[in-house]
């Protein structure tokens, strides 16, 4: 089977396209831009154009002092809060013949010459972690589609962050990973598998969401593999969370995610495990199991 598989330049990300490059016959990976280029203006001009609307200055102040004295004192910058995939989620280690292309701009994966790029490799399937909304002709490529690692279960959470949303919503019970099938919506297709990670006293949105790519990872190969051997399953979401999108997820959200672990989100739910568990269970979609060691 072979597989392409599509990714941005997070360190989860790259470490999902290791993962698959040791697990499957990968014949490329494309890696997405999805950073715009920075504002090179001289510090003089800024200056002129904040100086010229004193709110929006007054704002850019604040926000500089933010950084410097607020921000560095988070907990999501503590060191030992890190999101640490190693070094297989900092640089690309994949076997001989495995092509990577990395693109240029912001979201061009959609343009001809990428297209071009991923047809020429001509993968089977296609699997997705962290890019951005893929066009039908794209997704058309492969004869077996294009699957997405989604950070949620997209019957309760859907878009980015989805994860920390859980924890910012006091819901860990919602914390998991879905594989489904892309289409044109988002985090909206047809399901393969869904898994949620063990959670444990100590665990942040960091390490949460860790366990959810580990758990993600595996789901995907174990997918793939169903596809090669005529065996997978694919179920409609009948029902979509809510969908948060990037812009959504600012400073203060992100601290007040932070606080809510500090406020017993954790401790609560695992004091009634058993109950919060209930209705998320029932509502999972081809639940993933990982295999039964044999002693």
């Amino acid at each position: 089977m072979r597989t392409l598989v599509i990714v941005s330049p997070d360190k989860s990300d790259i470490y999902f396209a290791n993962q698959l490059a040791n697990a499957l016959n990968v014949v490329g990976i494309v890696v997405e831009n999805q950073t715009p280029d920075k504002d090179r203006s001289s510090l003089a001009t800024k200056a002129i154009k904040y100086l010229s609307t004193p709110g929006q200055f007054f704002r850019k102040v604040l926000e500089v002092m933010d950084r410097r004295f607020i921000e560095p004192r988070q907990p999501y910058n503590d060191p030992a809060n890190s999101l640490d995939f190693g070094e297989e989620g900092r640089v690309l280690v994949v076997k001989k013949g495995v092509e990577i292309l990395r693109t240029q701009g912001v979201n061009a994966i959609n343009s001809p010459e990428y297209q071009s790029w991923i047809r020429d490799r001509r993968p089977d399937v296609i699997a997705v972690c962290g890019a951005s909304i893929l066009r039908a002709d794209l997704l058309a490529i492969p004869e077996y589609g294009v699957l997405n690692l989604h950070g949620g279960l997209s019957q309760f959470y859907r878009g980015l962050f989805t994860t920390d949303w859980a924890i910012h919503n006091r819901e860990p019970e919602c914390v998991g990973a879905t594989v489904h099938f892309v289409s044109e919506g988002v985090d909206d297709g047809d399901v393969v598998y869904q898994g949620r990670p063990r959670i444990e006293v100590g665990d942040h949105p960091n390490s949460l969401y860790e366990k959810v790519v580990r758990l993600g990872v595996q789901m995907m190969v174990r997918a793939i593999s169903d596809i090669e051997q005529s065996r997978c399953v694919r179920s409609r979401l009948e029902s979509k969370g809510d969908l948060y999108l990037h812009n959504m997820f600012h400073v203060a959200a992100k601290r007040t995610t932070w606080r809510q672990i500090e406020t017993g989100a954790i401790t609560d739910y695992l004091a009634n495990q058993i109950e919060r568990d209930q209705r998320v269970r029932g509502a999972l979609i081809n639940e993933f199991s990982t295999p039964t060691k044999v002693s």
